[in-house]
């Protein structure tokens, strides 16, 4: 019952997070979201200027700014408001794609699939770095087994959507 509850409550913290970012985008110009969505991902703005390294070093920073959200007590509460930041910028730079005029296909092989597993990916890190009331069995231990785990996994993820990105939308 308690692992079925934290999945259930990271699809709520991803489901919420990427609407929150759509009607984010719908209420601010279209310049301001550009310059929140070119810090994420510059290739959601313009698919010939894009190269690898932004979104490496992006991803990058999430993963290192969480990590040291969670050494701190007083900042592990933090942790998944974190994850939930990278989500809004998921439904956000979706957003700007559809309304781009990015063809739909595009978006389905592309943009969609692999943010949405990297988003999961990196809620369950925040998890396993603080986790939730419900899923706490001590405030003390840490099991940080899962750390490396994920952050291969994503890396993986990320490999995988460049690789897309340069063969199929470029």
């Amino acid at each position: 019952m308690v692992r079925s509850l934290s999945f259930i409550h990271l699809f709520i913290v991803l489901a919420v997070g990427y609407i929150g970012g759509a009607l984010l985008f719908r209420e601010i110009p279209t310049a301001a979201s550009e310059k929140w969505i070119g810090f994420f991902d510059p290739r959601v703005i313009s698919t010939i200027e894009g190269s690898i390294w932004r979104p490496f070093l992006t991803m990058l920073l999430f993963f290192v700014v969480t990590f040291l959200l969670s050494i701190n007590g007083k900042t592990r509460h933090a942790i998944l408001l974190f994850g939930a930041v990278k989500c809004v910028l998921f439904g956000l730079s979706s957003s700007f794609l559809l309304y781009s005029g990015m063809k739909i296909w595009e978006y389905a092989i592309w943009w969609f699939p692999f943010q949405f597993i990297s988003c999961l990916i990196f809620l369950i890190y925040c998890v396993v770095l603080s986790p939730p009331y419900f899923n706490r069995v001590s405030r003390k231990a840490r099991n940080l087994q899962a750390v490396p785990v994920l952050a291969g996994m994503s890396l993986f993820i990320f490999l995988l959507e460049i690789t897309i990105f340069h063969f199929l939308i470029r």
